[in-house]
């Protein structure tokens, strides 16, 4: 992402100069001297400082600070530019703290370059990923890890039958009162002091680390390519969150659109009967997931494979890989959907989602529209955003075909196959 930083004086006195990761060399003095004229002669004509400029593939960030000091970084294009921003603040600080006013010709200022290290790797944490070996240890936290994210949603949504009422109705037993408390907190406490051992002892808290970044901030989607295959295996915790929201919620969608469903949504009418783990046939909700899980898998699968497929880069796996990495995250931003649309909040907020008749008055409500309808427009378009923002990040600068274009053709055909899947499943 970072390919080299210059600091030099705005009338070409070189003090620093660092390559990363390029494997042509860069004539200093030439490169010192071409941004020195470039910036002088943008002050001079336009008559304010040039910020930076942009190349095919490469962007360049002027910073210039006290005594004509100026902090050159070209970093790739699709970097973030806040990190950019971040990076020539951390830099020029600790030059100044380090140097001072010093002023003396030639590149003799090696001993920054350990400094210059240091502040990379602690604000792209990604560089260092490539080190580290994914072990056996690593997998089985990732399965234990799994199944505590999946517990603690099914905890969230069955607080009053799991929590409230088993405790008020032993108000009047002291002792099993009191045991139940215990098993309680035991419920709470011993997987969350699990998974915070696992997320310190394993490699599986990067995962978590950048899917955090990246749902910050989108646009550092493009350091996807620097991390490692194992990465990927944020698809399994991806699948284990948007299956648990989609049972415990209660909102079995077939298909995610634009406006909310009734929960059930394309396939039978049995909204209220359970959902069982050991009988998934007893009920439509069965056919449910299974459809839903389709959703799940054209998001994340099918829609990078159209995308990649439309633009025909030449390194179609290193796309296709990113786009299904950055996919799996974005959905998380979906998982509101699942929420707002589930029967378990609809209820909450007063609504009577498993009475048709009734819950088509609900619908036409205004307080519908504010409560479910809107929020749930909210969730959707923001999902298609992240997705929309991370993917057209993990393609290479160069790509002959619009990527913008190849993005939202994908995610229309994405929504098509998914119509006509849960139509074929309904038929069926």
């Amino acid at each position: 992402m970072i390919k080299h930083l210059l600091i030099l004086t705005t009338y070409g006195q070189i003090f620093y100069s660092q390559e990363f990761g390029t494997e042509e060399t860069v004539d200093v003095a030439l490169t010192g001297g071409l941004m020195s004229a470039i910036y002088s002669m943008a002050t001079e004509t336009q008559r304010e400082n040039i910020t930076e400029f942009e190349m095919m593939t490469s962007r360049i960030k002027f910073r210039e600070e006290e005594n004509d000091l100026l902090f050159v970084l070209t970093v790739d294009k699709r970097m973030d530019e806040k990190d950019v921003e971040d990076l020539l603040d951390m830099i020029s600080k600790r030059f100044f703290e380090k140097y001072g006013e010093l002023r003396v010709d030639g590149l003799i200022l090696s001993d920054f370059e350990e400094d210059v290290t240091e502040i990379i790797n602690n604000k792209l944490w990604y560089l260092e990923t490539f080190k580290r070996k994914f072990k056996f240890f690593d997998y089985l936290a990732l399965i234990v890890t799994s199944v505590i994210l999946g517990w603690y949603i099914y905890l969230i949504f069955n607080i009053p039958s799991f929590v409230w009422t088993p405790l008020l109705k032993k108000l009047a037993q002291p002792v099993d009162f009191v045991l139940y408390l215990l098993i309680l907190m035991a419920s709470f406490s011993l997987p969350g002091l699990a998974l915070y051992f696992i997320l310190k002892f394993s490699n599986i808290k990067d995962i978590f680390r950048f899917s955090k970044d990246y749902l910050t901030r989108p646009t550092r989607a493009s350091y996807a390519e620097l991390l490692p295959n194992y990465f990927l295996l944020s698809i399994v915790i991806s699948y284990v969150l948007y299956f648990s929201f989609m049972v415990f919620s209660k909102a079995y969608f077939s298909e995610i659109t634009a406006f909310p469903m009734y929960p059930g949504a394309l396939l039978g009418s049995d909204y209220s009967q359970p959902f069982s783990f050991y009988n998934m046939s007893s009920s439509d909700i069965g056919d449910q997931v299974l459809v839903g899980s389709f959703t799940w898998f054209s998001w994340v699968f099918l829609c990078p494979l159209i995308y990649s497929l439309i633009l025909g880069e030449k390194e179609k796996w290193k796309l296709l890989r990113n786009s299904i990495f950055i996919a799996s995250i974005a959905i998380t931003v979906l998982l509101g959907c699942l929420v707002v649309g589930g029967v378990i909040y609809l209820q909450a907020v007063g609504f009577h989602p498993t009475n048709p008749v009734l819950f088509a008055d609900d619908v036409s409500s205004l307080l519908y529209q504010f409560v479910a309808r809107f929020p749930l427009n909210i969730f959707f378009y923001s999902f298609l955003l992240f997705l929309g923002v991370g993917i057209n990040r993990v393609t290479p600068p160069k790509t002959k075909v619009s990527s913008l274009l190849a993005i939202w053709v994908s995610i229309y055909l994405t929504l098509i196959i998914q119509r006509l899947f849960s139509d074929l499943w309904a038929g069926n």
